[in-house]
């Protein structure tokens, strides 16, 4: 007999129909059990006088923090592969759902440029169930994350996330707390939960409206809700760290939730603690983590079968899959395949270099004193060779805008003191202890007035920077974030004779 792989992708395709129709998988209460999922190749073993299903093996594969790699960061690890992997490396199961922990598209320009869309469209051929919310879910605002739910075959799920106004879930927007689904006889409840720091780590700006609550008090709220649907099987897909992720297994112990996955911190882990079992996919579809249980459909009894994590490497890439990703690869091609520079060297991701060239084109570009971002805005590395809008758009995939923002001495150290790191700057150098201008050699005044740049995103509060207080209304310039590092780039009029290199060096000065 054969494995449940095509089968289980006719399914997700039957349950979004029913969703069309308004019924079942994305409702936030229990619904009916589906009439019927789909003719199997290979079933669970059948009781022979009841005919009632009996013993099921059932994998779950898990991601996060996908950020829009469909196309893989080295050749061999894209979505296709990892999808052909899956079709082969469970031979015993009877049905392998996908699940993510959430951060699915913000990334390189295949998956930014189209603000999710080609994710969402490589997930749903890739048969994924659900998925918890990530931060960078919102990175586009609500209206997109909302259409790209409407496009998902999959629910998007987050208890702990309330309307400030009201404590109702929005799902005005398509999120929902959570999912049961009906399988082989099996009623699988899986209950989503997003980062409760979401406001500082997006921008604060599209989740004001929004509160990210207590993971625990959101278990206890809604797990009795799916036990009296009469589920087989609960999951927890989390866009939590392992830490914390943790400490929340150990305090809701009693609820009997089978498994639980992570996210945000990119980690790769499978493990168990205290009765259920712990999974990180890792990032960028590089990786991803499994369990395999076998339920009897009858009582429910389950029994853990294997679990573990492994790397995306050496998979047969699944034709429809491929398809998928290259039709977006060749829009990206012909939207942003456009050379403005050239390299010598790769400058790394999070690298002094990068936050050079980032800071300081803005203040090549714009009359300010003082540029700061922030190091996680730096997504991926620019490789030697050329240097293309795409490149930069991978490097800074976020719709941010330049703000300048007027400020004391006193407050502008302040600011700089204020996040949850020492920013990357432009303008200045810290030295020994204190912040000095380059072209002056002189440190910050307390009482002179300067000008910042900084992002919309900072300036609304994001990692934890205090930029707003200080003038309230600063001047939006409207200026995309990513402009002046094209136009720098293009100012230097590179050829492979002539590269950037020393350039960008210069700017370190």
């Amino acid at each position: 007999m054969k494995k449940l792989w095509i089968t289980l992708i006719s399914l997700i395709v039957l349950l979004n129909a029913c969703t069309q129709k308004g019924s079942s998988i994305l409702e936030a209460t229990p619904t009916p059990a589906i009439e019927e999922t789909v003719t199997l190749e290979k079933t669970a073993e059948y009781d022979e006088l009841s005919g009632a299903p009996g013993a099921v093996n059932l994998t779950i594969v898990y991601t996060n923090d996908e950020h829009g790699w469909m196309a893989g960061e080295e050749a061999g690890s894209g979505a296709a592969e990892l999808a052909g992997i899956w079709a082969t490396n469970f031979p015993e199961s009877d049905l392998v759902l996908p699940i993510s922990g959430g951060d699915n598209w913000t990334g390189p320009a295949i998956s930014t440029w189209f603000e999710g869309e080609s994710m969402v469209e490589t997930m749903n051929e890739m048969g994924y169930v659900a998925s918890a919310i990530g931060n960078h879910e919102f990175d586009f605002d609500t209206t997109i994350l909302s259409t790209r739910i409407k496009q998902a075959n999959f629910p998007y799920l987050g208890a702990n996330i309330d309307y400030k106004a009201d404590g109702n879930v929005p799902t005005d927007l398509g999120i929902q707390p959570y999912t049961i689904l009906d399988v082989l006889g099996l009623q699988i409840g899986i209950i989503g939960l997003a980062y409760q720091d979401t406001p500082s780590v997006t921008n604060p700006i599209f989740v004001s409206d929004l509160e990210f609550n207590d993971y625990e008090a959101a278990l206890r709220e809604y797990v009795p809700q799916v036990r009296d649907a009469g589920v087989d099987l609960i999951i927890v897909p989390a866009h939590i760290c392992e830490w914390d992720l943790s400490q929340l297994v150990k305090d809701v112990e009693d609820l009997d939730i089978a498994l639980f996955g992570g996210g945000h911190c990119h980690e790769l882990f499978a493990d168990q603690a205290s009765g259920a079992v712990m999974l990180g996919g890792g990032s960028n579809l590089r990786s991803y983590a499994f369990a395999t249980f076998e339920i009897d459909a009858r009582t429910g009894d389950r029994e853990l079968v294997d679990y573990g994590a492994e790397q995306n490497a050496g998979g047969t890439p699944n034709p429809q899959v491929a398809e998928i990703v290259a039709h977006w690869q060749d829009l990206t091609d012909e939207a942003l395949d456009v050379t403005i520079g050239y390299l010598e060297d790769d400058i790394e991701q999070r690298s002094d270099e990068m936050a050079a060239l980032t800071t300081e084109a803005w203040l090549w570009a714009y009359p300010a004193d003082v540029a700061i971002t922030n190091w996680g805005g730096m997504r991926d590395r620019i490789p030697a060779g050329q240097v293309t809008y795409a490149s930069i758009v991978s490097v800074m995939p976020f719709e941010n805008v330049l703000m300048d923002v007027s400020l004391s001495g006193a407050e502008l150290l302040k600011v700089l003191a204020s996040g949850d790191s020492i920013p990357a700057v432009g303008g200045i150098s810290l030295q020994a202890g204190q912040w000095i201008f380059k072209k002056s050699g002189q440190p910050i005044e307390p009482e002179a007035t300067y000008n910042l740049l900084t992002t919309d995103y900072l300036y609304a509060g994001g990692d934890g920077y205090r930029i707003a207080e200080f003038d309230p209304q600063a001047y939006n310039t409207a200026i995309n974030w990513r402009q002046p590092v094209i136009d720098w780039i293009l100012a230097q009029q590179s050829t492979p004779e002539n590269p950037l290199d020393p350039a960008i060096q210069a700017l370190l000065e």
